[in-house]
């Protein structure tokens, strides 16, 4: 798909399942300050970012003026429910988008890779269990989807979560052995990417 409106209304479909398939501030449980970690251990914060927000809302909008188109009678095409329904769904979609990318941050310390409440706190993975945080060492691949260039997910694979507490993903980009997580692209994957590289996590 070489059009990018059409790449992300595709992929705004699978980021929602992306949201839903990884925890919300709304629905974790914090867990206790003793797991922070020591003072001096360096911490690294990824910057947020807006843009897959700031796209939805752009199809949203798209959206908005195609439902409004008319034809020479002056009436509305019947396409027109099809775009309304496309511009109040990207328009919740982008809000709630923007929520997530303003309250969470991914952080990389010393030895683990983390999601974290914007403030620093840390909360239990809903789907899986235990913190989010994994180690740098337990990467078996990670990606950005659909492509580095334009990237809606990001996409890892890791082996630390138990065996018998892992659950299937609705996406797999390798056949490798490991938990699979994949979470809208809500922060600079530059920096992610030169964080996976620096702190030598696995890709293929």
């Amino acid at each position: 798909m070489k059009n990018p409106i059409l790449k992300l209304c595709v992929y705004g479909v699978v980021a929602g399942s992306a949201i839903a398939f990884q925890p919300s501030p709304t629905l974790a449980r914090p867990t206790s300050s003793k797991a922070l970690p020591p003072l001096n251990m360096a911490i690294e914060v990824v910057d947020a970012s807006y843009n897959l927000a700031i796209g939805t809302l752009g199809v949203g909008l798209v959206g908005g003026v195609l439902e409004d188109l008319k034809n020479d009678a002056g009436k509305k095409l019947p396409t027109a429910k099809l775009f309304g329904g496309i511009a109040l769904l990207f328009t919740i979609f982008a809000a709630f988008i923007a929520f997530q990318t303003t309250t969470l941050r991914f952080t990389f310390d010393d030895d683990l890779f983390a999601l974290q409440k914007a403030g620093g706190a840390s909360f239990e993975n809903v789907v899986v269990g235990g913190e989010n945080k994994w180690a740098y060492k337990s990467f078996q691949n990670y990606d950005f989807l659909p492509s580095s260039s334009f990237p809606i997910l990001v996409y890892f694979r890791e082996d630390q979560t138990p065996v018998e507490a892992r659950e299937e993903a609705p996406i797999v980009v390798d056949d490798l052995v490991g938990q699979v997580h994949f979470f809208p692209a809500i922060a600079n994957t530059q920096q992610l990417t030169d964080g996976f590289a620096k702190h030598n996590c696995a890709k293929l």
